[in-house]
């Protein structure tokens, strides 16, 4: 074609070197997950000779078989399945609510909400007073510490704003000049046309509360509200003990069943049952990213 344009040896030679280095940051970035996937398939003996960089050497399940042995393992997969889905989706629709609230020009208290949503940000009362209002609050050992204080995050509440700042105020005036409300606007009109920065914004959410330990840490004492994160801190914090308890954990762990494991082995294992379910969800929503971030960052 006379308008094809012609590449030379530099050009080519540019994209050879940023295609390799593409390929080195690719694999830096996922061979510790895959060494991580290979260590708990491989025996527990066999990992402790070392060596085992691609491929397992023994291969096993045994070291699955154990953690979905453990008797706080299934309860605290349920409290972070519950937390995540149902925290998600409250979370998501507070935000979304609140942001199209702030993002009406009519609103007179506009700029006040955005400038003191903005100031939490940067401002906190710090872990003592936040654990005083929890206690006042009756939240305590209480699965509701999981949802309430994580209804709005400021960051995630000024992009749908501004995202939804972007939509044609037509839209908003064509509507009410038919006779619709906020309530009909917000759920037919402006909640659709959001849905690339509410995807967004929910796979956030919904991996801060996937991994959140912490609160359950600090908030519950009770074992039925333990959440799998924090089953995987205590794997961890269990696995830098002394020789000595790590024989005692190997112990705990083959709780009769005559299969033996390491801590190491155990916290590889319980890192891919933590990690699997939201590597699974992530295709889903990926389309939506760019987009989503892209346009809701346009406005501040």
């Amino acid at each position: 074609m006379a308008n094809r344009i012609k590449r030379n040896t530099s050009d080519r030679l540019f994209d050879a070197v940023n295609g390799i280095l593409l390929v080195l940051i690719g694999i830096v970035t996922l061979y510790p997950f895959w060494n991580i996937l290979v260590l708990s398939f491989n025996n527990a003996l066999d990992t402790l000779r070392g060596g085992i960089y691609l491929w397992p050497r023994s291969f096993t399940l045994d070291n699955f078989k154990i953690i979905f042995d453990l008797p706080q393992l299934t309860t605290a997969f349920r409290n972070s399945f519950l937390r995540t889905v149902i925290g998600s989706v409250l979370s998501v629709g507070s935000t979304a609510m609140l942001a199209y609230v702030i993002s009406r020009r009519d609103f007179i208290f506009q700029k006040l909400l955005q400038r003191l949503f903005v100031i939490t940000m940067y401002v906190s009362g710090g872990l003592i007073p936040i654990y005083f209002v929890i206690k006042g609050l009756g939240l305590l050992d209480n699965f509701l510490v999981y949802l309430i204080p994580m209804l709005l995050q400021p960051f995630y509440l000024l992009v749908t704003r501004s995202y939804m700042d972007g939509l044609p105020g037509s839209l908003q005036e064509s509507a009410q000049i038919d006779g619709a409300n906020d309530f009909v606007i917000f759920a037919k009109i402006i909640f659709p046309l959001s849905m690339p920065i509410i995807a967004t914004i929910l796979l956030f959410v919904a991996v801060d509360q996937w991994n959140a330990w912490f609160d359950t840490f600090i908030y519950t004492t009770n074992k039925n509200l333990s959440t799998l994160q924090y089953e995987l801190v205590k794997i961890l914090s269990q696995s830098t003990a002394s020789v000595k308890n790590d024989a005692d954990l190997r112990n705990k762990l083959a709780g009769g069943t005559g299969v033996v494991s390491t801590p190491q082995s155990i916290r590889m294992a319980i890192t891919i049952v933590a990690t699997i379910p939201i590597v699974v969800v992530y295709p889903f929503v990926q389309k939506y990213f760019v987009h989503g971030m892209t346009l809701g960052a346009v406005k501040g």
